[in-house]
């Protein structure tokens, strides 16, 4: 089955385009070469928001200025379109890789094709780095997501401008990172950071890999592991796993949420620690609402009450209470 042929199997609305859609390019046709099935497709085209308004379907605009690009999702199938530009302006030659959608011609200038079966990343050209400082991040991220080998001359390049990753938005870090940290190969992800010279500039030291034990973390344990918190909703899953690395008791097991708290013990093994975890029943709820805690102890409403709820519900992990009569006689205990 030829390139072309994968991708219309994949991406039936392919088929649809009109003629102004030229070029599948990047990340679809790697992955393609690699036997991966992808989920998206970047198609150049002379006019991409026409070609995706094509699809009839509701078109998403994606960055800004002259980094535009629309979007269309079509079942679990998205289909991303931009202008045309040249195979030489990006990034890396395994995403340099493009496939004519009329003809189904090959179009590999820089030997991606090649660099895919050796599994290597190669950049195509050392100031396309400057173009986007992003691009030395995604260095890592390739060779990490896709178990891939940095080759020299590209790991001498984005050392010599590791700094410039902090003109890079936040946001756009953070989420490089989260990728990266995703692979389940957390150790081979620091070893690249420090072998790039990006650590110190991302983390603020240099990353020492030889430090941990376990691969398999996930985003928020490998930030709480290094000490660094970037922005959003992760902060608070990062700073929950940090205290529970010491406090882990049933309670604060219970506290922290099952999705927070069964990401410990990878980060436990990456510490080199096999603590026994004393597991609570996550589904537990308080058997006796604010309310009923009232009517059974005549209190006014106020920060007693909530007192006593909490005792209870910390019984009740605690499996010493299991029923709503002992949740009764428990509350009226608490209350003298």
């Amino acid at each position: 089955m030829s390139l072309r042929d994968g991708l219309l199997d994949l991406f039936p609305r392919l088929r649809d385009l009109p003629p102004g859609a030229r070029l599948a390019v990047g990340g679809a046709v790697r992955d393609l070469l690699l036997g991966r099935t992808p989920n998206d497709v970047d198609v150049e085209c002379d006019d991409p928001l026409a070609v995706a308004q094509s699809l009839g379907r509701k078109v998403i605009q994606l960055g800004r200025d002259d980094l535009i690009a629309w979007r269309v999702v079509e079942g679990d199938r998205i289909y991303d379109f931009s202008e045309l530009s040249p195979l030489g302006r990006r990034d890396f030659t395994i995403n340099a890789i493009a496939v004519e959608l009329a003809t189904g011609e090959l179009r590999d200038p820089f030997g991606g094709a090649a660099d895919v079966a050796a599994r290597v990343v190669r950049m195509i050209d050392a100031r396309n780095f400057d173009d986007d400082p992003l691009r030395l991040l995604r260095a890592v991220r390739f060779a990490v997501t896709l178990a891939f080998d940095v080759d020299a001359t590209t790991v001498d390049a984005v050392r010599a401008r590791a700094a410039k990753i902090n003109n890079v938005a936040r946001e756009r870090i953070e989420y490089e990172l989260s990728v990266i940290f995703s692979a389940g190969a957390f150790r081979r992800a620091l070893e690249l950071l420090h072998a790039t010279a990006l650590d110190v500039p991302l983390l603020g030291y240099e990353a020492d890999a030889s430090r941990f034990h376990a691969d398999d973390v996930s985003p928020a344990a490998a930030f709480a592991l290094l000490r660094h918190v970037p922005p959003g909703p992760i902060a608070r899953d990062i700073a929950t796993l940090q205290h529970l690395i010491d406090h882990h008791d049933r309670i604060a097991l219970y506290d922290a949420g099952e999705r927070v708290a069964t990401q410990l013990p990878a980060l436990l093994r990456a510490l080199g620690r096999d603590d026994r975890l004393d597991w609570p029943d996550f589904s537990i709820r308080a058997l006796l609402d604010g309310d009923a805690i009232a009517a059974l102890t005549a209190l006014p409403p106020g920060p007693r009450l909530g007192e006593i709820k909490r005792a209870l519900l910390e019984g009740q992990v605690r499996g010493e209470v299991a029923t709503r009569e002992e949740a009764e006689a428990f509350v009226r205990g608490s209350s003298h």
